[in-house]
C-alpha cells in the first residue's frame, strides 16, 4: 500500500510503510515525498479485557502547515475502515517549542491507558519526537 496525498493536502501513510521502506523514520518519508504534512496510520485488532476483540483505526496527523485538527479528523474518520474505531491524534509541530505546543486528542472512549498506548506506538514506531524536536 502506498501513501496517497489527501483532499486537506497531507499524506495519509500506514506506518508499515514508513517501518518498511523508510527504517522507521517519518522525516525520511517526509523528505522523500516533498511533504511536511503526514498523518501515520495503523488498523490493528486486539483483545480488550473486558470486550473481547477490538478493532481500532490509529491516525496520527504530524504537520507543520495546519492551523487546526479539525480538517485531518474528518479525512481520519472518513478514511476509517468498517468495524474499526478511530483513535485520532495531532501533532502540531509548528508550535514545537512554545506555550502552546501539546498533542491534541480525541477522547475515543476506550480508556486513557489503551488510547495513550495506541497513540504512543505510532509516535514512537516513527519517531516523530525526534523529527519534531529537529524541526525538519
Amino acid at each position: 500500500m502506498t501513501a496517497t496525498p489527501h483532499p486537506v493536502s497531507t499524506h495519509f501513510v500506514p506506518l508499515s510503510v514508513i517501518m518498511a521502506d523508510h527504517g522507521g523514520d517519518l522525516g525520511a518519508y517526509m523528505a522523500a515525498h516533498d511533504t511536511r504534512d503526514v498523518t501515520v496510520t495503523m488498523a490493528v485488532e486486539m483483545e480488550v479485557a473486558g470486550k473481547g476483540g477490538q478493532k481500532f483505526f490509529v491516525a496520527v496527523a504530524v504537520t507543520w502547515n495546519f492551523d487546526s485538527a479539525e480538517p485531518l479528523e474528518d479525512a481520519a474518520a472518513a478514511d476509517c475502515p468498517t468495524g474499526h474505531q478511530l483513535v485520532f491524534a495531532w501533532v502540531p509541530a509548528h508550535s514545537y517549542g512554545t506555550d502552546e505546543f501539546g498533542i491534541y486528542f480525541e477522547d475515543a472512549g476506550i480508556g486513557a491507558t489503551l488510547q495513550n498506548g495506541l497513540i504512543a506506538e505510532v509516535i514512537e514506531s516513527a519517531q516523530v519526537e525526534a523529527l519534531v524536536a529537529d524541526g525538519s
